[in-house]
């Protein structure tokens, strides 16, 4: 049975190993190896709680305001500040309305810059760009690979960026956000700013989104039967809002918390405590599996035979479960709302996802469609289609039809500040024995912080990135790319079907630290 190898994998964030054993011309069984150590939970021990959220910012440097925001929010909930109600389904605070609405736009921000970069710079080149060459052309100076990432791809980076950067001091590695809020008062000067760079961008999506939708939908039979996953999707939630009838009390999310079972598509509550972490194939010495919500400080450990990556396995009560824009608009319901919208104009499309257990197709249509609905829409042309049939809906239509404000969440947050008032209170007070977690969404899916306080000092401390949840051994990656064909023309189209599998999760090991002489060798660090 001949073996391939592909290492490492090019066009994601970090260092990836895929090995895959090939028979009868499709992929029988395969192995992805995290190639990088993360030891950011040793940096933290020990240290004032308050040293947590901007040391463990620079876990990623794509998702830096992610995890700033999910350490502050784990010493706000550790503190009493901020508390997980109606079975996690709801939030409650005591921090001002505007500190929950500038937090979300700072995610939102990020959101917007990764799946752009995702989307056109790194799985762009595997559909040859989408035609969006052509279709840019009739109202850009797009003529070029070179062209679109600078009319399209940095300009997204860029107009996010300085959103984080208005609502965070700096991008990337904001600061502002800290237990208590966001000392950024929201002003008229900053609110205009802010909506000057979304509307800025939603002009280059409302040409970018239907060329990519009206593409994918073309050869959705073709990708939609490409990288099934294991059925089990898990979303940590995201968004609060602060501005319904329940207020800072009773905050609902946009983004659901929850998990779907390989069993059925209806999604289940959340319950932290359903987390662990298997380390059976995994270079790390501890327990196995162990609850993360107490579990000890990562030690690494290579002497394990049966172990051959960095990343360890979270499960949800169990269950494999993938992580991502796919599962928490699946979760959310997000999702399958838009697939009977389109199940009501084209029969012949059952809904979404196309596949339940997840796909090439919902994972890359999932992510796009979350760039319309954080960013808004002003295009009312009836350009979108499905399987090559005409839908007669426009984006604004299928903001419509989701209940999604046309200017887009990062504009409707905006207009619900409450300007000049303060985001910030100073009530936060590192405790003397507590424990709190911080739930919250990336770009690439569900991210869990988790810390135990003792004497006012970090006792120990838990990160879960979206990716550890994806590429984790026995995962949803490694189950995907099963059955995916692997051609020996000994041409670059030979992986292409598994290049579509692979950069679908839109990968992220990044999150981690490496160290290599200046030679290239690898060297190991003992932590503590």
């Amino acid at each position: 049975m001949p073996t391939v190898v592909i290492d490492p994998v090019t066009r994601i964030e970090g260092h990836l190993r895929v090995e895959m054993d090939v028979e009868n011309g499709s992929v029988r069984s395969a192995k992805n190896t995290a190639a990088l150590y993360r030891g950011f939970e040793n940096i933290v021990l020990h240290r004032d709680p308050r040293d947590c959220p901007p040391i463990l910012s620079a876990v990623c440097g794509v998702c830096h305001s992610d995890h700033h925001i999910a350490g502050v929010r784990t010493l706000e909930n550790a503190a009493g500040i901020t508390q997980y109600v109606n079975s996690y389904a709801n939030e409650k605070t005591s921090l001002p309305p505007n500190a929950v609405l500038s937090r979300n736009i700072i995610g939102a921000a990020d959101w917007t810059y990764s799946h752009a970069a995702h989307i056109l710079a790194l799985a762009g080149p595997d559909y040859h760009l989408y035609g969006l060459l052509e279709a840019l052309s009739q109202s850009l100076v797009v003529n070029s690979y070179a062209d679109l990432m600078r009319v399209v791809v940095i300009p997204a980076q860029a107009y996010a960026n300085q959103i984080i950067t208005l609502w965070g001091g700096k991008a990337p590695h904001s600061r502002s956000s800290v237990p208590g809020g966001n000392p950024v008062r929201p002003t008229p000067e900053v609110i205009a700013q802010t909506s000057a760079r979304i509307s800025n961008f939603r002009t280059i999506l409302d040409i970018a989104a239907p060329v990519i939708w009206n593409y994918f939908t073309s050869n959705a039979v073709q990708l939609a039967a490409l990288g099934p996953g294991s059925g089990g999707f898990v979303s940590m939630g995201n968004f609060p809002d602060p501005t319904t009838s329940g207020g800072t009390d009773s905050m609902p999310l946009f983004v659901k918390r929850g998990a779907i079972f390989p069993s059925g598509t209806a999604p289940v509550p959340f319950d932290p405590a359903l987390i662990t972490e298997d380390t059976s194939h995994s270079w790390y010495n501890q327990p196995s599996p162990e609850a993360v919500i107490g579990e000890q400080t990562p030690v690494p450990d290579m002497t394990n035979a049966q172990a051959y990556s960095w990343a360890k396995s979270p499960r949800f009560n169990g269950q494999v479960c993938e992580s991502g824009p796919l599962a928490r608009e699946y979760v959310s319901g997000v999702y399958p709302a838009l697939g009977k919208v389109i199940n009501s104009i084209v029969s012949s499309v059952p809904g979404l996802p196309l596949n339940p257990k997840g796909s090439v197709f919902d994972r890359m249509v999932a992510r796009a469609l979350e760039l319309v609905i954080l960013n808004g829409s002003n295009n009312t042309t009836k350009n979108l289609q499905v399987l090559g049939q005409d839908l007669n809906l426009s984006l604004v239509d299928v903001l419509d039809a989701l209940g999604v404000p046309q200017q887009g969440l990062m504009q409707h947050w905006l207009d619900a500040m409450d300007v000049g008032a303060p985001a910030y209170v100073s009530s936060y007070q590192n405790p003397d024995q507590a424990e709190g977690i911080g739930l919250w969404e990336a770009p690439r899916g569900s991210l869990f912080h988790w810390v135990r306080i003792k004497d006012q000092k970090v006792d120990d401390y838990q990160v879960i990135a979206p990716t550890t949840w994806n590429v984790s051994p026995s995962g949803p990656l490694e189950g995907a790319l099963v059955g995916t064909p692997i051609g020996s023309a000994g041409t670059d189209d030979d992986l292409r079907q598994a290049a579509y599998v692979i950069r679908s999760f839109d990968l992220c090991l990044a999150c981690t630290v490496h160290v290599v002489d200046a030679r290239g060798n690898d060297r190991y660090l003992k932590m503590g």
